[in-house]
């Protein structure tokens, strides 16, 4: 069976991510190894090992730039667009896990206190896992103020 341009792009972007991803890791000299796990919406490469927390960096910024860096290599050249996420040591599952109990925590605040409450600078992704945890909020509102690099969340009482 011959298989379609998208299938070939899927491949391609895999084998590109994951080549990418092993020799960056070899170049750190870190102790890790990556291996990918795939799913009909994107490709996940997964980092495990004991060096392997020096890819993560402060609050994630470094493994987001790796998250980047292989986005940008998966999908190079002509064919369709893969979606790649970078993991280190269940990083972003913990990450999740920690904004969604800071956004309830700061709604607590913000109904205590009886005003607004704004967060720190936060990148797109992070901004838009405390939007979705308060998104049905009966209580709270939110939204973003200023410019990237420096957008934070701003979490108001409802009227």
């Amino acid at each position: 069976m011959k298989k379609s341009r998208k299938e070939i792009s899927r491949e391609e972007g895999s084998r590109r991510a994951l080549s990418f991803v092993t020799g960056l890791i070899e170049a750190m000299k870190i102790d890790a190894t990556a291996r990918l796990n795939e799913d009909a919406d994107e490709i996940t490469i997964v980092i495990e090992g004991k060096d392997s927390s020096a890819l993560i960096g402060y609050r994630g910024e470094t493994l987001d730039a790796v998250q980047y860096l292989t986005l940008l290599v998966a999908n190079k050249g002509e064919f369709g667009f893969v979606r790649v996420v970078v993991d280190c040591e269940n990083y972003r599952e913990k990450r999740e896990e920690t904004l969604i109990s800071l956004a309830h925590k700061l709604e607590e605040k913000a109904c205590r206190l009886g005003r607004n409450v704004t967060l720190e600078a936060m990148n797109p992704y992070e901004r838009r896992i405390i939007h979705s945890a308060l998104q049905n909020d009966k209580y709270v509102s939110t939204h973003s103020e200023g410019d990237e690099p420096f957008r934070r969340v701003v979490v108001t009482l409802k009227k």
